[in-house]
């Protein structure tokens, strides 16, 4: 009799675990992986023209460019605002976690704050405070292109050659909507349109080595995905914030 009781007790279990119901507070449900939970003060996420290109946190490794594990990072409830984003079920070949943009495709274009493997390795619940980030395209634009190599040329010093000025006091006012004095006809940026801004087409294109300018422009932006921001940027409305 006893026999026949623990075997109908066994079926009874088995049937319990065929239909969920094994509770949490029973039985912790716990994700595969690590967890990182990232605190911030977020400015300009609304600028990015979603669903092209996106502020997110994500999971990276060594050998690809591409986002192995993302999740969003939500608009605060007012510009400036504190957010909190976790990312759980990091995986053992993630070797950095990146508050940053991706494309469609999951590709990385630019990072604003990392978190590097030797803090990953720190235990499976990793929280981090990054402080006040400004992640706006166009702020990304003036950081990421004319901070770290046009300013040496436009602005820097006590004078910018053909009078351009793409210091961060001076660049926005002083490109759009501005005539080229290098391409006749057209303005330095034409908002809602790339293909009509002298910008774009100084960095996309052979137009300042054919036309004598001196200095070859494509230079200055080799990564696609950042010349997609630019361009993304102008078609969205060329804005400062």
């Amino acid at each position: 009799m006893k026999k026949i009781l623990f075997i109908f007790a066994s079926v009874l279990v088995l049937q319990g675990c065929d239909d969920g119901r094994l509770y949490e507070e029973e039985i912790p449900i716990s994700p595969d992986g690590r967890t990182v939970t990232l605190t911030a003060h977020v400015s300009g996420i609304a600028s990015w023209p979603d669903p092209s290109m996106y502020v997110v946190l994500a999971g990276f490794n060594d050998d690809s460019d591409y986002a192995l594990i993302n999740k969003s990072v939500p608009l605060p409830q007012n510009e400036g605002g504190e957010v909190t984003v976790q990312l759980s079920g990091i995986k053992e070949n993630v070797t950095r976690v990146e508050l940053c943009v991706i494309n469609r495709l999951r590709r990385h274009i630019l990072s604003f704050y990392t978190i590097d493997e030797a803090a990953l390795s720190a235990g499976n619940e990793i929280e981090v405070d990054a402080g006040t980030l400004n992640v706006g395209m166009y702020n990304a634009i003036q950081e990421r292109v004319f901070n770290a190599t046009c300013v040496n040329c436009h602005g820097a010093s006590t004078s910018a050659a053909a009078g351009l000025y793409l210091t961060s006091d001076k660049s926005h006012a002083a490109i759009v909507g501005n005539p080229s004095k290098k391409l006749p006809g057209m303005n330095i940026v034409e908002p809602g349109d790339a293909a009509k801004s002298a910008l774009y087409e100084a960095l996309s294109t052979d137009v300042s080595i054919t036309d004598g300018w001196h200095y070859n422009h494509t230079a200055e932006v080799v990564d696609e995905g950042i010349l997609a921001m630019i361009r993304q940027w102008i078609t969205h409305g060329a804005k400062e914030d």
